[in-house]
C-alpha cells in the first residue's frame, strides 16, 4: 500500500510542478507551488519510511535539517562554508535562514542518496563495508547538482538570495558548490554510520519499481530548465557589475541539468534493473 501511495504523491507532484512552472498568476503559482512541495514531501517520507522505517527517516530528516540549517546560519555569519550571502525571501528567518530551505535540504538530499545507493552499492541496500563512505560522497555530488542549474536563477535573475562577493558561475562564487557538496556529504556521512540500524521493507526493496521512481522524479525535476528557458523574459541582469542575459542564465541551467542531473538519473535508472524480485539485501 505504501509502495503505491509513493506512485500517487509522485504523480500529484509532477501534476503542481508542471502547474507552478509554467507562467500564471501569481496567487495560481503560489498555490501550485505550495502542493508541489506538500506532495513532495509526502512522498519522501513514505518512500523513505519502506527504505529505512520510519524511525529510520526521521534519523535522516533530522540529521540533514540540523546540518544544513546550522551550516547555512555559519555561511550567513561567516562565511563558511558557502562563502557570504543572505536570504532575501520574505517570512521567518531565525539566524538568517528560511525554515524552507533547511527542510529543502533534506528531500532533495533523500533523492540525491537514493541515486547514489543505486550507483554505488552492488545492492542499494547494502549498508556495510565502504559503502558507508562511498555513497555519502556520490550523493553529495548528485545533491550539488541540483543547486549547479538553479542558483543562478535563483540568485542572479528572481534574487531570491545575493551574495556579498559575486562571481563565477552567472554570479555565483565556487565557495557555493563547494559548500553544498560539504554539507551534503556531512548529513550523508552521519547517517551512513548508522542506515544499518533501520532495516528496509524487504518486499518492497526488492521491486524495481521502488528504486525507478526517485531516478524519475530527479529526472522529472530537471524538466523546469526547457519549460523556464521557453518563456526567460527578455533583456539582461546585472549583479557584482557583471552583465548577463537572461535567456542565457537559463539555457545554461538547460545544460547542467541536463549533464548533471540527468545523466544521475539515467545511470541510476540502469541500476535499477539490477534489483531482483526476492532478493534479501545484506546489512
Amino acid at each position: 500500500m505504501r509502495l503505491i501511495l509513493c506512485w500517487v504523491f509522485a504523480a500529484l507532484w509532477f501534476l503542481f510542478f508542471l502547474w507552478s512552472v509554467v507562467p500564471a498568476g501569481a496567487g495560481s503559482v503560489g498555490l501550485a507551488s505550495g502542493l508541489q512541495a506538500l506532495s513532495m514531501i509526502l512522498f519522501v517520507a513514505t518512500h523513505a519510511s519502506l527504505s529505512n522505517g520510519w524511525r529510520g527517516f526521521g534519523v535522516f530528516f533530522a540529521f540533514a535539517l540540523v546540518v544544513a540549517f546550522l551550516l547555512e546560519a555559519s555561511s550567513i555569519a561567516t562565511g563558511f562554508p558557502f562563502g557570504f550571502y543572505v536570504h532575501n525571501v520574505a517570512g521567518p528567518k531565525p539566524l538568517g535562514v528560511p525554515p524552507h530551505v533547511a527542510i529543502g535540504y533534506a528531500i532533495l538530499g533523500w533523492l540525491a542518496w537514493t541515486l547514489a545507493r543505486l550507483i554505488v552499492r552492488q545492492h542499494p541496500c547494502d549498508a556495510g563495508g565502504f559503502n558507508r563512505f562511498t555513497t555519502p560522497l556520490v550523493a553529495s555530488f548528485i545533491l550539488t547538482a541540483y543547486d549547479y542549474a538553479y542558483d543562478p536563477i535563483g540568485s542572479t535573475v528572481l534574487g531570491m538570495w545575493s551574495y556579498r562577493y559575486p562571481s563565477g558561475y552567472f554570479g555565483v562564487p565556487l565557495s557555493n558548490f563547494l559548500g553544498w557538496m560539504f554539507t551534503g556529504w556531512v548529513f550523508f556521512q552521519l547517517f551512513a554510520l548508522v542506515e544499518s540500524r533501520f532495516p528496509p521493507e524487504r518486499e518492497a526493496v526488492s521491486r524495481v519499481g521502488y528504486w525507478l521512481l526517485p531516478c524519475l522524479v530527479w529526472a522529472a525535476s530537471a524538466a523546469q530548465y526547457p519549460i523556464k528557458l521557453a518563456y526567460a523574459p527578455a533583456g539582461s541582469v546585472t549583479v557584482g557589475g557583471r552583465t548577463f542575459v537572461t535567456a542565457d542564465v537559463y539555457e545554461a541551467a538547460v545544460v547542467a541539468a541536463l549533464l548533471t542531473m540527468v545523466f544521475a538519473a539515467v545511470t541510476a535508472a540502469f541500476r535499477s534493473w539490477a534489483v531482483r524480485p526476492g532478493r534479501a539485501p545484506s546489512r
